[in-house]
């Protein structure tokens, strides 16, 4: 059984595959690949997501990530591309530090929960290794799901520019001038902001705004910190919930952690 050796500690394939386990009814599992990297020491690695075949799903997304106007049912093949993430870990002063390098989605796959499943899995192999901080460079999309999934923003607390361009971007919208500042005190509260009576393209106020205007920003999780984990939790749940509305068979509650 092949061994992989992280920063002093060791870990089997087999082991690191058990604990990428995933309860999502359209993977059939994310495939571990030891991989090179930018760094001469640590791990660096790939996970593949490999689909179940015979699932049928509603495509909600086009290429391009686009909504499509007009849902579609289809169902998986087993040839399908997902997608596929590469992370990295390596051993900084005493611990073992993780980075979220890249992730390239197939947008076809976009709100179908798949990208939350992945990180349940990934925080279970983090955790199993001892690793309590995961950084990152939010970009794109990113901007608003990592905020989403718990992480904040690296240089501590949040830009007062960021702040105000959201109180702008509001305003802009028909949305009042109501927000408070002071209520926005980490990624999050910016990506959860939801103005009462206002939606922009079927969004909340947050999450139209961070998509459209917030630039890409550096991120930190602390995996021991509770409100890092809750914020991420209370992510995954939500979304979550409406897959029973978009696969078939599955199940009315995921794994969050």
């Amino acid at each position: 059984m092949p061994r992989i050796e992280i920063g002093g500690t060791s870990i089997s394939t087999d082991e690191i595959q058990d604990l990428l386990a995933t309860d999502h009814p359209m993977v059939e599992r994310f495939q571990f690949e030891q991989t090179h990297g930018f760094r001469s020491e640590g791990l660096h690695f790939a996970l593949q997501i490999l689909p179940r075949s015979g699932v049928r799903y509603q495509q909600l997304r086009d290429a391009q990530g686009h909504r499509l106007e007009q849902p579609t049912w289809r169902t998986l093949t087993g040839d399908e591309r997902i997608g596929e993430g590469n992370r990295a870990i390596w051993r900084e002063s005493a611990e073992l530090v993780a980075e979220n390098c890249t992730f390239f989605p197939n947008q076809e796959f976009n709100d179908l929960g798949i990208g939350s499943a992945l990180y349940v899995s990934l925080e279970r192999f983090y955790r199993q290794l001892g690793i309590r901080r995961v950084t990152l460079l939010a970009v794109d999309v990113g901007v608003y799901v990592w905020a989403r999934q718990g992480f904040a923003f690296a240089d501590h607390g949040v830009p007062s520019g960021l702040v105000r361009d959201l109180r702008t971007y509001v305003q802009q919208q028909g949305g009042g001038d109501d927000l408070d500042p002071g209520s926005f005190n980490a990624s999050w509260d910016l990506a959860n902001c939801d103005v009462p009576g206002l939606s922009v393209e079927g969004y909340r106020a947050g999450k139209a705004f961070m998509l459209r205007q917030a630039p890409a920003w550096h991120g930190i999780k602390w995996l021991d910190e509770p409100e890092h984990n809750e914020v991420a939790e209370a992510s995954r749940r939500e979304t979550f919930a409406r897959l029973p509305q978009t696969i078939e068979g599955a199940p009315d509650a995921l794994a969050v952690r």
